[in-house]
């Protein structure tokens, strides 16, 4: 993950360093959520490959009553074979259906949700927690919250920005938030990533697992135009709240080399 953009949510990425807060950092070139997610990925179109090249002879001949015919040369001892062969080279690919790409946009209690979300955490109310997540299991216990939010005070002027995902009733979320830190009076700018399906009762629940597909594709909005501006404006807004108060610079800087020091050990166990 490039630095640059560790910076931009890196207050919300403390979780995996086992000092921090509650979400989960997100970049341009690696984002994470609350599976830790791969990097992502690229979908393409696969080209035709003729597995057995065989070669393919075509010859003219003409009968005795001057009419033209065209005789495939035998692949392996065989007419049809080489007929076969000769089709299929002949044939297009077929044009994969493109994947569809939905633009950032809000989605009527979805605020309200991730609000929902961060005070229960803030707060370390396991029971609550539970009611948001698709899988219970998932919530960590007491103390682990406890470890997580020891800094924080209050997540605030939370924002959801959503797409669309390729599932029915289910969205890639981009929640960004300010985090009031404890004897640190600026607020410090951040922003995560959820992945919220709707349940059958038409609630939302935060999901902790996906199928691959759909984790391809939650991985590549990363790089969708309208999500890197998202990203650039938490980060120009994080830049001026360090600019303003000296005290949220130190506690920053603190993390930054926490997370060279993780992204260094993660390097080497690799």
């Amino acid at each position: 993950m490039k630095l640059k953009y560790k910076k931009i949510i890196l207050l919300t990425s403390l979780s995996t360093m086992g000092i921090g807060l509650l979400t989960l950092s997100i970049s341009q070139n690696g984002p994470k959520t609350e599976g830790q997610l791969n990097n992502t990925a690229r979908i393409e179109a696969d080209n035709f490959e003729n597995e057995n090249p065989d070669e393919v002879r075509i010859n003219g001949e003409i009968s005795d009553n001057n009419s033209e015919t065209m005789t495939m040369a035998a692949i392996e001892g065989t007419e049809e074979a080489g007929i076969s062969a000769m089709s299929a080279l002949l044939s297009p690919s077929p044009t994969p259906t493109p994947v569809p790409v939905y633009p950032l946009e809000e989605v009527e209690g979805m605020d309200e949700f991730i609000e929902e979300f961060y005070v229960a955490k803030t707060a370390c109310d396991v029971d609550k927690l539970k009611t948001l997540y698709a899988d219970p299991s998932k919530v960590e216990t007491r103390e682990q919250l406890q470890s997580m939010v020891q800094y924080i005070e209050e997540y605030k002027n939370i924002k959801t920005y959503t797409k669309k995902s390729i599932e029915d009733g289910a969205y890639i979320v981009y929640a960004y938030h300010e985090i009031k830190f404890s004897s640190i009076n600026t607020l410090a700018p951040g922003l995560s990533k959820f992945y919220v399906i709707t349940d059958a009762n038409g609630n939302f629940k935060i999901a902790s697992e996906m199928e691959p597909d759909v984790e391809e594709y939650f991985n590549a909005r990363n790089d969708d135009e309208d999500v890197l501006e998202l990203i650039d404006m938490t980060n120009k807004r994080s830049e001026e709240a360090k600019a303003k108060d000296e005290d949220l610079m130190l506690f920053w800087n603190a993390l930054d080399e926490l997370a060279k020091k993780t992204d260094n050990n993660q390097g080497q166990s690799n």
